[in-house]
Parts: C-alpha cells; structure tokens; sequence
C-alpha cells in the first residue's frame, strides 16, 4: 500500500490491502452485519484472527438511523425471508433494492438476482394493505450472475466488493497487451519498460509540484505509485479520469528506496464495473 494517511484510501483498496495480509472480508449480510464493520471469529478455526464483516452502512443509502431501525427488526430473531425482512423493517423498495444489489440477503438463501426482482415488490403500501403477506408469488427463473457481474454489483451497491477485485476480472484480457500485475512491476529495475493495468487512483496534482501529477494503479495484487509529467498529463488525463479501467504504458524509477512508474501513455479498457476514485483532481 502506498504510504498515505488512512483516511486517503477507499473501501476497495482497504478490502484488498485486508485479504493481502491474510484477513477474510465478508460482504453485508442482513443476518449478521452491525451497523458498521465488526470482526467476526472463525467458528472452526478459532486460533485464526477475526474476518471483517462490512457494515449495514457501507451499502449506499443506508444511514446510521435506517441501519439502527433493521437491528432492531432483527432483534434477536433471524429474518426468514425477502418478505419477512420488509414487513419488519419497513424499508423503501428502494433501500430493500440496493440491499439485495450489495447481496444482503445472501445469507437467505436467495440469490442476487431473485431477491432484487422480490424486493422491488415490497413497498411500504404493500405491507400496509397486506399485513399478513409472506411471499408474492414466486420469482421467475433467473440466471445466476457471474462473478463479474457479482462484482459490479457490489461496488454498484457499496462502492467496493469484499468478493473479487475488479482487476481480476481483466487479468486474461490485461496479459493479451502484456500487462505484469503490479506487485511484479514494483520488483523491476530502474528504468525498465513496463506496462500495468487496472484501476488509476488518488490522482493529484499539487499545485507546488509544478504541473506534475501524481496516482496510483490499484489490481488485484496490490498499487503502484504513478507519476505524470505535465505534458503526459495533458495528453492522459481524460482517460485516467474517466475510463473505468486503464492500461497504462512507461517505465521504473527507483530513487532511495521509492518506487514509480513515470506513465508515457494511457489508454482506457472496458471492465466489468465502474471505477471508484474519490478525491481526483484535474
């Protein structure tokens, strides 16, 4: 991980720097998860440190009060179903939609995508009319989503995904254009042509470093630090900034310890999800 403050780095990035350091992150759960991350110990490994379970509140839309309501429907009783879970805690259809987007209500039973073609159904005006409802009719058949789409989903819903890393997704796609991960890269020599690819992050561009910008290229084996001369910047900038996941050209700089890529060029590549890159700046 680069060395910046904590509080710099988004969900994605902790996840992957959390399962690099051989700790188990479990997504949202209604069953299980508080209102914001606890650990969880290994029921049949208990000599094993704890596993992260994300909280009610890394899904979009849920605040500290709505997550506070469903613990409280909760209570001490397990929700039983998709029906169950909106009768008691009177969630929007929307809020019951972004729930089963992020996966919630895995822990169900119930598949992805039949729990948001259920939770749609459940309004607040359905389950005033209906108190005594237990399921609608039942879903259609559905596919099963891939786990690419697992993984849109997921930062769709919570803006980071505890399942897969969304550079896994183009790895067969990244070794076609001769792309190392980037923990290869960062083993390079000095100077060394290089080419990486994946999610760009905390782009800056201080205005005391002379029009040099400055990121990191996030996969699934961890970042590498980026810098962008004022011309290549110019030339890149859009694409860095926009396209959901890029390919990036140029070489190793080693100097006192640090370790860089200086980027020559970018190009953009069409990945299973949208990029998550708080903080950016033009």
């Amino acid at each position: 991980m680069a060395h910046l403050p904590m509080g710099f780095y988004d969900s994605q990035t902790l996840i992957q720097d959390a399962k690099q350091h051989g700790i188990e992150v479990r997504g949202v759960g209604l069953q299980c998860s508080g209102v914001h991350a606890t650990l969880e110990p290994h029921a049949d490994r208990p000599e094993r440190r704890p596993a992260i379970r994300r909280g009610l509140t890394s899904v979009t839309g849920i605040s500290e009060g709505i997550a506070e309501r469903i613990l409280t429907a909760r209570g001490t009783v397990a929700f039983r179903s998709v029906a169950d879970v909106a009768r008691r805690t009177r969630l929007s259809a929307r809020l019951m939609e972004q729930l089963a987007t992020a996966g919630a209500f895995d822990g169900l039973g119930v598949d992805r995508r039949t729990a948001l073609w259920s939770a749609g159904a459940y309004t607040g005006e359905i389950q005033g009319v209906l108190p005594g409802l237990d399921d609608l009719a039942p879903a259609p058949e559905l596919p099963v989503m891939t786990a690419a789409e697992v993984t849109a989903a997921d930062l769709d819903a919570s803006g980071a995904s505890s399942t897969t890393h969304p550079a896994q997704h183009l790895r067969s796609l990244l070794a076609t254009h001769g792309a190392q991960p980037a923990r290869e890269a960062r083993d390079l020599a000095d100077q060394t042509r290089v080419r990486v690819g994946g999610l760009a992050k905390y782009i800056q561009r201080p205005p005391t470093a002379r029009g040099v910008a400055f990121g990191a290229l996030e996969d699934e084996t961890g970042m590498i630090n980026l810098v962008f001369s004022p011309p290549v910047w110019e030339r890149t900038r859009e694409v860095v900034l926009s396209a959901p996941a890029v390919l990036l050209e140029g070489h190793i700089e080693r100097d006192r310890g640090s370790v860089n890529m200086i980027v020559h060029r970018a190009r953009a590549l069409a990945g299973p999800t949208r990029a998550h890159q708080p903080g950016r700046f033009r």
